[in-house]
């Protein structure tokens, strides 16, 4: 999953040769994450899916500033999400961590190509 590789990367998350939920015993790339002791694939992470790992982002990105000094910041309102500082708005989701999910991987792609 690239939206996972994408926010592992923003992370910082260490990379590593890993030899994980492969059954012919080829090497794959993972990431160490903090939240676990063993190496993970990017499809094996859950930012997509847990609080315990989303939110860490969230807080990330809150803690960056704009290039006028600005903090960025989170609003999340039901389905809703929006990241004050940009014109990302994420709204109607299926459920609020897919659009918390979503405005973090849409911010990411931005900040990225600034």
């Amino acid at each position: 999953m690239n939206s996972n590789k994408l926010i592992a990367e923003f992370m910082g998350l260490p990379k590593v040769a890993c030899n994980i939920g492969t059954s012919d015993g080829c090497i794959t790339e993972g990431y160490m994450h903090p939240k676990v002791d063993v190496p993970v694939t990017t499809s094996g992470m859950q930012y997509n899916i847990s609080w315990d790992w989303l939110m860490p982002v969230v807080e990330k990105i809150e803690s960056l500033r704009d290039p006028n000094g600005n903090a960025y910041r989170f609003s999340i309102d039901m389905c809703n999400a929006q990241i004050e500082g940009t014109t990302i708005e994420v709204l109607g989701g299926a459920y609020k961590l897919d659009t918390v999910y979503k405005a973090v991987v849409q911010f990411i792609k931005n900040y990225k190509n600034r």
